[in-house]
């Protein structure tokens, strides 16, 4: 799960309260019936029904209904959250969306390019993209922090066995052999001796 916000620059000029009032306005006119979702909008979930719905907290659909990312909500006179099964389709866009890291801002345009119909596609595509290849640049750093992890861990076990057994026979006597310099000097040894790939190949290769 992406540790920050991604923003996608697209249609900078528009502000998410922009942004919001055109979704308000769509919903209010063509799209009352939430068709572009493909799903009836007619209210049926409480706040509670929906999150189970969303497999997610009471608190974060209340936190995203403030932020206006179901487009469809209403208010019954008591003024209780009411939820439609459309809004159940952009959250559950949302919540895939959020979780990858896309901004609060950028899934409102997300979701007004949706309303837009086919001759948004493009626009829509273009943020997946942005965000994939942020993904796929952190994916490459969260690899070689595993490496390097795992080096250490080689490495840890490799001496902790050492001590073991050393302690078992009563042979044992510090040796500082778990110093920072000795760990150092460890990894570069196993690095040398992993083999060199070309350098397309490690362009190109896929992480795992």
């Amino acid at each position: 799960m992406a540790k920050h916000e991604i923003f996608v620059k697209s249609e900078p000029e528009l502000s998410s309260e922009e942004i919001t009032k055109r979704i308000r306005e769509i919903v209010n006119g063509y799209d009352a019936d939430g068709s572009s979702s493909g799903y009836d909008a007619t209210p049926i979930f409480t706040v509670k029904e929906f999150a189970k719905e969303l497999q997610v907290s009471v608190h974060t659909v209340r936190y995203y209904d403030k932020e206006h990312l179901f487009p469809y909500v209403q208010r019954t006179e008591g003024n209780e959250r009411m939820f439609s099964r459309a809004d159940l389709a952009y959250g559950k866009m949302i919540i895939c969306l959020r979780g990858l890291g896309l901004s609060i801002r950028d899934c409102h345009m997300f979701i007004l390019h949706t309303m837009e119909g086919d001759g948004t596609v493009t626009e829509r595509l273009n943020m997946l993209l942005v965000l994939q290849n942020q993904l796929k640049k952190e994916i490459a750093e969260l690899n070689t922090a595993l490496s390097d992890l795992q080096f250490k861990i080689r490495y840890y076990s490799y001496l902790n066995d050492i001590v073991y057994f050393e302690k078992e026979s009563g042979n044992y006597e510090n040796k500082n052999r778990g110093t920072l310099r000795n760990l150092h000097e460890f990894i570069l040894r196993q690095k040398n001796m992993l083999p060199e790939q070309p350098q397309s190949q490690t362009k190109e290769s896929k992480p795992e």
